[in-house]
């Protein structure tokens, strides 16, 4: 395959990820994203009441449109992070069905990255679902390590209980040059 057509399969394969922060006008979005990804989903208020919380925010990534074709902006996922002082928690991250495995949750952590650098925080914690093997190889590539364990901290609609890993990133383990 020569350059030009490796570049043109790669643009129409790999569609164009952007990323904006999100605000409430954005909630509804969250809500129906969040879903997708959760048995325990938030709704809308509960997204604003989130972003509304002091040291609190967030990034929606999303596919552009394409006016000329009369498409629209397509949601593709959204990270919401709580900080205070120099530390900040990971609340919640989650990629739609349609667009997991194509960069988006990439493109939220590095926009997360940035702005905890901009603010100088340098520990960022999360917690995830022991069974979500693509999550966790994710955030150890982005230098997460374990550092705790939340017994039975979810519980499946069908009852059964997974224990929360609780992760840990410090500024000095960034592949993005995080605290640079």
């Amino acid at each position: 395959m020569s350059p030009s057509a490796q570049r043109d399969y790669a643009t129409t394969q790999r569609p164009q990820i952007a990323v904006v922060p999100l605000t409430a006008a954005f909630a509804e979005v969250a809500s129906a994203l969040h879903e997708e990804g959760f048995e325990d989903c938030w709704d809308a208020d509960a997204i604003i009441r989130l972003l509304d919380v002091p040291g609190a925010f967030g990034f929606l990534a999303f596919r552009p449109g394409n006016e000329a074709n009369h498409d629209k902006d397509e949601p593709l996922g959204f990270v919401l992070i709580q900080s205070v002082l120099d530390e900040a928690e990971i609340v919640t991250i989650v990629v739609g069905r349609q667009a997991r495995q194509s960069g988006v949750a990439r493109k939220l952590l590095s926009a997360v990255f940035d702005r905890l650098r901009d603010k100088r925080i340098g520990r960022l914690l999360l917690e995830v679902a022991e069974d979500n093997a693509p999550a966790i190889a994710l955030y150890l590539q982005y230098g997460f390590e374990e550092v705790g364990r939340r017994k039975n901290y979810y519980r499946r609609k069908s009852g059964r209980e997974v224990d929360a890993l609780v992760m840990e990133h410090t500024h000095g383990h960034c592949v993005l040059g995080w605290g640079d």
